[in-house]
């Protein structure tokens, strides 16, 4: 027996042996201790091996000789586009107004104002500058898209104050007002329902503004509270249009105006505006941007109709 084979081999076998069974007792650093040798006693166990075994049906108890155990992995993130953090404005055209036929020698005009909205999260701002080559008497124009620091869905010109930048093509020198204009701000076009593909009247493709705050968009767009902060366009400040605010154009400025040809007949028309027609802005919807007025021509009367009517 153990017992008797230690008595007999003296304290020098009774040390060596105490040794063993408590090097063998030592569980590997991390891992959890199974049944063991320890304090330099014996336990008295069948198995005549001093390092003791688990038993096959352990399957949960860690091997003495794996380090800590392994941890399960962190599925990798999976690859994605960030959410979009820009305040992007949305701008509508509002339907012609002011409609009045003007008599002229070189052929009669429809003159009319219209009126480009900003009905989104962020303001519209274009700034004039020179990082881009642009053709003689224009200037490059960057559209500025503010971010969402604070993250609450809604611009907030104190904290709002990052952005990024895009490129909206060329400003114009307008010589009677003494300023840049944001170019291709606007279509006009002069409909004939009565046809069945609205045979174009007449047209004026390109019209430019100075963008501004000229007046707030009316109740039927929402409310929106914002001040305004785009006022008179000099040759060198950022123009735009807040939220919630719209630029007029009153009927008798340059380019507000279409040309009629000689011997109109007399009938309904629709008068059909169009903003950004190049698409030279960012902004939130796209699909908005056009607006119809329908109006009733008679010699060199016009009336406003319902806008049903061109629908």
């Amino acid at each position: 027996m153990l017992g008797a084979t230690i008595v007999r081999g003296g304290l020098a076998a009774v040390a060596a042996l105490a040794a063993a069974a408590l090097v063998t007792a030592i569980p590997a650093q991390g891992a959890p201790a199974g049944p063991a040798v320890g304090g330099g006693t014996v336990s008295p166990s069948p198995s005549p091996s001093p390092s003791p075994s688990p038993s096959p049906s352990e399957t949960t108890t860690p091997t003495p000789t794996a380090p800590t155990p392994t941890p399960t992995p962190t599925p990798a993130p999976t690859t994605s586009v960030p959410p979009d953090d820009r305040l992007l404005p949305d701008l509508i055209a509002l339907p012609a107004s002011q409609l009045s036929v003007q008599v002229r020698s070189d052929g009669n005009r429809l003159r009319f104002s219209s009126s480009l909205g900003n009905i989104g999260v962020g303001p519209i701002e274009v700034r004039p500058n020179n990082l881009m080559p642009c053709p003689e008497g224009q200037h490059n124009s960057t559209q500025v898209i503010y971010r969402d620091v604070n993250a609450n869905g809604r611009y907030n010109w104190a904290k709002d104050t990052s952005f990024t930048r895009h490129r909206a093509g060329c400003m114009i020198y307008h010589p009677l007002h003494h300023h840049w204009h944001f170019k291709a701000s606007a279509r006009y076009e002069l409909l004939d329902p009565s046809q069945d593909h609205e045979v174009v009247v007449a047209a004026r493709r390109k019209v430019s503004f100075c963008l501004r705050d000229t007046d707030r968009v009316p109740e039927r767009y929402g409310s929106f509270g914002y001040p305004e902060a785009y006022g008179s366009c000099t040759r060198t400040s950022p123009q735009g249009i807040s939220v919630g605010w719209m630029d007029v154009y009153q009927s008798f400025l340059a380019g507000q105006s279409l040309t009629l040809p000689k011997n109109l007949a007399d009938g309904l028309y629709c008068l059909r505006t169009v903003v950004d027609p190049i698409n030279q802005l960012v902004e939130g919807n796209d699909d908005n941007n056009e607006s119809v007025r329908a109006l009733r021509i008679h010699g060199t009367r016009v009336v406003a109709r319902p806008n049903t009517l061109c629908r």
